[in-house]
């Protein structure tokens, strides 16, 4: 009997042999589509996500007010502390209903304080339903992790903020910054033993890192002694912890070869990362490395993706560890071109049918 997409997928995520090389796509970027369901009765698989946890915050106000700027939904968020406003303003991207920040809640030196307050009026209790709920609803198009904060140095870059903001704290404020960095650590340690308690045994550190804005340095001061805390406790109740690595890899290579994280996800390879499949495998050969397919690759022909993914496999599923997989938003026009040649060059590398 062939496998289900979910044990072809664990499978290889626990460092097994599948019967195919597992193919994937995040659950929240599958187009409602006639094609998207005839790739999935293909094979396409599903990952979701659902948080362990709940948020629990005191002495604080959070307040949203909905609107529209430009023609895009815009969502400006106030948050209100006993020492001092913290105000956000977002917009939706229409075409993904991606959240983009216009105005970070710290702009400046002035709101560290009420940033901090927040933080560490926040607290976290368990809450499984939520995932049971969704790995339920999944069944076995795929897999839904346990999804933590990402790295705080990360969280603070992402959501709070910003590039700009997060040089100006690492080097102008450095004392305020590092208040705010502990804070958070807390709350990621807490998240990883929430992780750790949870049904699931997937576990998502969404990291969205790159090097060109971490540094091998940064990487050591601010990233591997939380991961040398926080991935003991989830490792060691029995879970796999898949990490979202999507950027410049190459100068973080030998640093991340010494964590245990058995699964590095949202690898992209060139022409838009820096590492090859067969390098990253080379470089960890304990960990399963899950490919997204680069999006500048959408545009091309199918003879182009074609043959991409065919070196692709060539070159970088011998001795199993792959995974081919989006997780990044795409051109939606793309979508059904771009899977059918991945997944026809798949089947031919494999040798099983695809029309």
């Amino acid at each position: 009997m062939p496998m289900t997409i979910r044990e072809r997928l664990m499978t290889t995520l626990r460092g097994g042999v599948a019967d195919r090389i597992p193919w994937n796509i995040y659950a929240s970027l599958l187009p409602n589509t006639d094609a998207a369901r005839r790739l999935q009765a293909k094979g396409l698989g599903l990952m979701g996500s659902a948080a362990p946890y709940r948020a629990i915050r005191s002495d604080v106000t959070v307040r949203e007010e909905r609107g529209e700027v430009d023609g895009l939904p815009l969502i400006h968020t106030t948050i209100e502390t006993p020492v001092g406003t913290l105000t956000e303003e977002a917009v939706i991207e229409p075409h993904h209903g991606s959240r983009w920040i216009r105005k970070f809640f710290i702009t400046g030196p002035e709101d560290y304080r009420a940033a901090e307050f927040y933080f560490r009026h926040t607290r976290f209790e368990p809450e499984f339903e939520g995932w049971r709920r969704a790995d339920a609803a999944m069944a076995d198009a795929g897999v839904v992790a346990a999804i933590i904060m990402a790295l705080p140095i990360l969280e603070l870059m992402q959501y709070w903020l910003g590039l700009d903001g997060l040089a100006e704290g690492l080097y102008l404020y450095t004392d305020r910054f590092d208040a705010l960095i502990d804070a958070l650590e807390q709350h990621y340690y807490r998240q990883a033993e929430l992780a750790a308690a949870s049904p699931a045994e997937l576990v998502w550190f969404p990291e969205s890192l790159t090097a060109t804005v971490i540094s091998p340095r940064l990487f050591e001061r601010y990233c591997a002694r939380v991961y040398a805390r926080a991935v003991p406790v989830v490792r060691g109740a029995g879970k796999l912890i898949t990490a979202h690595y999507d950027g410049s890899i190459r100068p973080l290579v030998d640093l991340l070869a010494g964590i245990d994280i058995p699964i590095i996800e949202a690898f992209t390879p060139p022409p838009m990362g820096d590492l090859t499949v067969a390098e990253a495998k080379a470089a960890w050969p304990d960990k399963v490395i899950w490919v997204n397919f680069p999006g500048t690759l959408f545009h091309e022909p199918e003879e182009t993706i074609y043959r991409y993914t065919m070196e692709l496999l060539r070159t970088g599923a011998p001795g199993g560890r792959l995974v081919i997989g989006c997780t990044e938003d795409y051109p939606a026009s793309e979508f059904a071109k771009t899977f059918n040649t991945i997944g026809r060059a798949m089947a031919d590398y494999e040798g099983y049918a695809w029309e």
